[in-house]
């Protein structure tokens, strides 16, 4: 992330990136979001680099094809955050919520931990 982006900033795009179904647009929100190394961990995978997180949230996205992440809560400290998000159709109630934990180097996320309720 640039300099003049806030914490918050950082989270909101994040969501975006799950949001994105245009692949080089999400390709690009994710290249200001994760290190390049960043990794993603859930229930469900371990994704190592930019491109596997890519094509697990591209998994994602065809199987929910019209629903949407909506980003809760955050609350963070030093270079670590946790937030809350709810996920289902726009405009709809929410399918599942859940919780991650990043930690953030140089503004942008290196490693997200994702938890469903």
């Amino acid at each position: 992330m640039t300099a003049e982006k806030t914490d918050t900033d950082v989270f909101a795009a994040y969501i975006s990136v799950w949001n994105e179904r245009e692949s080089h647009a999400r390709r690009t929100i994710g290249a200001e979001v994760f290190t390049p190394d960043a990794c993603y961990v859930d229930p469900n995978t371990s994704s190592q680099g930019r491109d596997a997180i890519d094509i697990y949230i591209a998994a994602w996205q065809a199987r929910f094809p019209n629903f949407a992440f909506i980003l809760g809560t955050v609350r963070c400290h030093h270079e670590v955050a946790h937030f809350r998000w709810s996920f289902g159709p726009p405009g709809g109630p929410s399918a599942a919520t859940g919780e991650d934990v990043v930690v953030i180097e140089q503004g942008r996320l290196s490693r997200i931990y994702g938890f469903f309720d």
